[in-house]
């Protein structure tokens, strides 16, 4: 995994512990921090170990993942991303749908102006599948995102708050709302929001994604995107064990269903 300390990866980690307890079967975990070089040197240490299986779930899918995922001995799934030339089974989220889902139900709330904070598009799912479904509904409703209105950031509260800093001195006119691809990003616009004097929602509205637990508890609410990762850590753990009878077993991907929560942030 790429960070233990995201609330979404930690609800995965839970299910999966928790199933493979059922099954009887120790967890051994690697937190990369992002470092290809260290994903990379935990697959060799798993192998070496004769693991009966290993999940993946890093930052992204790159060339050099693709020729070790596909030449590794042990039962393998990947998580959260794909690639058309992964071999092995993937279980993801329609992370297109789900963003396309959430500018649609902004717009039907009469937001014409949404600005959009993105995660890095190196990583497929939730970088750049999100930016393009947030594109491509605006493009459907017959919008261009104004000037300033597409910003980046990493994963982290901190590059939230500094790219809705970005955007707001860039941006004329300001936008009415504005969606960051992750909850973590999302709370740096509240923050930053909240330090310059806006109201949410009266002023801007603000939307994130992957529901996390602190997502609700927040003042006011904020509205996300809900996959129920925790769920995606049972599907992928019993999909392992039966690989553990079947290596080549006939499912090759799962795709996840998401739900759209809309609370206080959100007018």
């Amino acid at each position: 995994m790429a960070d233990i300390t995201n609330p979404t990866i930690s609800s995965f980690v839970d299910a999966l512990s928790d199933r493979f307890h059922e099954y009887g079967i120790g967890l051994l975990l690697g937190n990369s921090g992002y470092q290809v070089k260290k994903e990379f040197q935990y697959l060799d240490i798993f192998q070496s170990r004769k693991a009966r299986g290993v999940i993946y779930t890093g930052k992204e899918i790159t060339l050099d993942h693709i020729r070790k995922l596909n030449e590794y001995s042990l039962p393998l799934i990947v998580g959260f991303q794909e690639h058309k030339e992964l071999r092995c089974p993937v279980v993801v989220f329609d992370n297109y749908q789900a963003s396309y889902d959430v500018v649609r139900l902004l717009l039907d709330h009469g937001h014409d102006r949404i600005g959009f904070i993105s995660c890095p598009l190196e990583d497929m799912q939730a970088g750049f599948l999100r930016q393009k479904g947030y594109m491509a509904a605006l493009k459907a409703a017959g919008n261009d995102p104004g000037k300033g209105y597409v910003q980046h950031a990493d994963f982290t509260i901190k590059a939230g708050y500094e790219a809705v800093e970005r955007m707001l001195e860039q941006a004329d006119p300001l936008p009415t709302a504005i969606y960051g691809a992750t909850d973590r990003i999302a709370i740096g616009v509240l923050k930053y929001l909240k330090h310059r004097g806006f109201r949410i929602p009266e002023d801007i509205s603000v939307f994130g994604f992957d529901n996390i637990p602190i997502a609700s508890k927040l003042i006011p609410s904020l509205s996300s995107v809900m996959l129920d990762h925790y769920d995606v850590g049972l599907v992928v753990a019993d999909m392992l064990y039966k690989m553990f009878g079947n290596p080549k077993t006939v499912i090759k991907k799962v795709i996840c269903r998401h739900q759209i929560i809309c609370r206080e942030s959100c007018k």
